[in-house]
């Protein structure tokens, strides 16, 4: 390659440093912004849905069988039907679809994106097992072991799944993307949070009460620990907020995602024993996941948008 030959798009050549001003590439914006839009938000909450529901089924089965056996055989399908749905949005979200194989031609310990690609390969094995074996004992064939073995199978690749997206987007170079140390850790809680959401609808579908009672305080328990990491993550971006956005449009935002995403699941989850209540707290919080999610993945656009003004 010559010594001369540039890129307009991967590099940027950064002014000449003025006589005591920092000197290399700390201030200069070298990277190219993806394009990313709703779909990716779309996908990173399916993700969270299925591997919290997963998860969720799996700890409440393995820890008291005879209180959410049932409701965890029913689980495990949902769990994969969000699974493919979400694989889905996640490949047609490549620059080619087609070549979505590929990143399952080497495995690098070191990337985030190769870890989480094999986790979701590793992972979808045990839950369709789990699940085509919770089908069976729906219609009367018991193979009740090799089920819980596939249902065991499954928790740390499960794991890794919910955890990898948000440490593959906060170790990038984005502006503010870098910056999400937490992101990992609150898409993580969320996802074990809106899990027990989902299982919690369930069990209140399937008249599992005892279920229902247990899940219900975890839900509660769960919503007020998801406050923690998601006020960490404000905090690590909270710099690159207060540049592109003005004090009054991000009070706006907070507010709207501590009602919907808090106070109101809180108070329909406490005051009402009905199902409606149930399924509307549930709707307030993946609302609540969807938008942070949504504001996160605009953070490079933005960012771009305000470093062109």
């Amino acid at each position: 390659m010559h010594e001369k030959s540039t890129s307009t798009e991967a590099f940027i050549e950064p002014p000449l440093p003025e006589k005591g001003s920092e000197m290399g590439y700390e201030n200069t914006l070298i990277t190219k912004v993806p394009g990313w839009h709703g779909i990716i938000a779309w996908d990173a909450l399916l993700n969270g849905m299925a591997m919290g529901l997963f998860l969720a089924a799996a700890v409440s089965e393995l820890a008291a069988p005879a209180v959410f056996m049932p409701v965890a055989k029913v689980a495990y399908p949902v769990a994969l039907v969000f699974l493919l749905i979400d694989l889905g949005l996640l490949v047609l979200d490549l620059g080619d679809p087609f070549r979505f194989h590929h990143m399952l031609r080497v495995f690098k310990p070191g990337s985030p994106m190769s870890v989480g690609t094999w986790s979701l390969t590793i992972f979808s094995l045990p839950l369709t097992a789990a699940a085509g074996l919770s089908l069976l004992a729906l219609l009367g064939f018991d193979f009740e072991r090799a089920r819980i073995l596939a249902v065991i199978a499954g928790l740390v690749p499960g794991f890794c799944s919910a955890a990898y997206k948000g440490v593959l987007l906060s170790t990038n170079a984005q502006p503010g993307w870098k910056d999400a140390r937490w992101m990992g850790g609150y898409l993580t809680n969320s996802a074990l949070l809106m899990g027990c959401a989902e299982l919690l609808v369930l069990s209140a579908l399937m008249g599992q009460t005892q279920a229902n009672s247990i899940l219900r305080i975890a839900f509660i328990v769960l919503l007020v620990l998801n406050l923690i990491p998601l006020g960490l993550l404000f905090a690590n971006l909270h710099p690159t907020y207060a540049r592109l956005y003005t004090r009054g449009q991000l009070w706006r935002v907070g507010i709207l995602i501590f009602t919907t995403g808090m106070l109101v699941p809180v108070a329909l989850a406490l005051l009402s024993k009905s199902f409606l209540f149930e399924f509307g707290a549930v709707i307030c919080l993946l609302f609540k996941g969807w938008l942070v999610r949504a504001v996160f993945v605009k953070i490079p656009h933005a960012t771009e948008v305000h470093s062109a003004e």
